[in-house]
């Protein structure tokens, strides 16, 4: 799996996007390993082992990682013949009984019995996706269920190791921890978009930020006077808690970006379009925490891992109880 946390000399996780490409002091959240940060333009941003990659990291499977679910990928895995049956599909491409079959039997089509005089296949939310389809109020809809079902399906793991006495246990809380700490870094973002005035061009950016708005409009502001005389920001929405919308804005609008020299996250629409865009991004309903989320984003460790340390205390010698679960 591609490790994107590393731990600093006081024990806490450091993203690879907080580090320079190089060599670095930081340990591998799993095994203690010495890691250099791999930056380049082809694959993937990761940390790697300096040394010798261990078991918990170069034996993983994809699908056992604790990252977060349509997060930053969102093709699902499909194969490019599949996802190119998927287009077909959607542009009412003739596609065949064998292929409609199987993308219904993953969950992309279903049948429609009101479409049509016989009814009919139509792409389902999960289906709209990788193609960018999917409004993001329905994203958000498709994807927060999935959030919480992983956390949960984490915390059991963790759990049925302690309950076992496996020696998995330490990395399924590491894997607890890192998946937290995804959750609050998306959490404590608060997504904005923006209107531009660059010497009568506009243009339109998206981003997240933890600090005030005025604070990242100014600094907006300073970036893009590199490449304009002129330039006024006019900030058109923010939306506190929704880190994890940026990257499928990015996917769904991917064929309207306008990069301005290195700066990548910027956006060019016609007048119809920015208004299209711009409903799209108010229709999301304000994001409500529950309490899982709450303690995750106040910093508050997991009731999992603070259970097995009490259960531990109280029976030294080795008995379980289940009273935390």
């Amino acid at each position: 799996m591609w490790l994107k946390y590393a731990v600093n000399q006081d024990g806490a996780l450091v993203d690879i996007k907080e580090v320079a490409s190089g060599k670095t002091l930081l340990k591998c959240p799993y095994c203690d390993g010495a890691l250099t940060a791999k930056k380049g333009r082809i694959k993937e941003h990761h940390f790697a082992h300096t040394g010798e990659t261990c078991r918990e990291v170069s034996d993983r499977p994809e699908s056992d990682t604790p990252t977060l679910p349509l997060y930053d990928k969102f093709n699902l895995e499909l194969t490019g013949q599949e996802l190119e049956q998927l287009k077909k599909f959607w542009n009412s491409v003739h596609v065949t009984h064998r292929v409609l079959k199987r993308l219904v039997s993953q969950g992309l089509l279903e049948k429609n019995p009101y479409k049509g005089r016989a009814g009919g296949y139509e792409l389902t939310k999960l289906g709209k996706i990788p193609l960018g389809e999917l409004s993001l109020m329905l994203f958000n809809q498709v994807q927060e269920p999935l959030l919480l079902k992983k956390l949960v399906d984490l915390q059991r793991s963790v759990l049925d190791a302690y309950d076992a006495d496996s020696p998995s246990l330490q990395e399924r809380l590491t894997d607890l921890k890192l998946y937290r700490t995804q959750i609050r870094r998306i959490l404590s973002n608060t997504l904005y978009f923006l209107e531009i005035q660059a010497d009568g061009e506009t243009l339109y950016k998206i981003g997240v930020t933890q600090r005030s708005i005025e604070e990242r409009a100014a600094e907006v502001q300073r970036e893009l006077r590199s490449y304009y005389q002129t330039v006024v920001v006019k900030v058109l929405g923010t939306w506190e808690h929704r880190g994890n919308v940026e990257l499928y804005f990015k996917h769904r609008y991917k064929e309207f970006n306008h990069p301005i020299g290195s700066l990548s996250e910027y956006y060019k629409f016609g007048d119809e379009d920015a208004l299209s865009v711009l409903r799209d991004l108010r229709r999301m309903k304000s994001k409500v925490l529950t309490r899982a989320e709450i303690d995750i984003y106040e910093g508050k460790p997991d009731q999992v891992e603070v259970g097995i340390a009490e259960d531990q205390l109280a029976h030294p010698i080795g008995y379980k109880s289940c009273a935390f679960m």
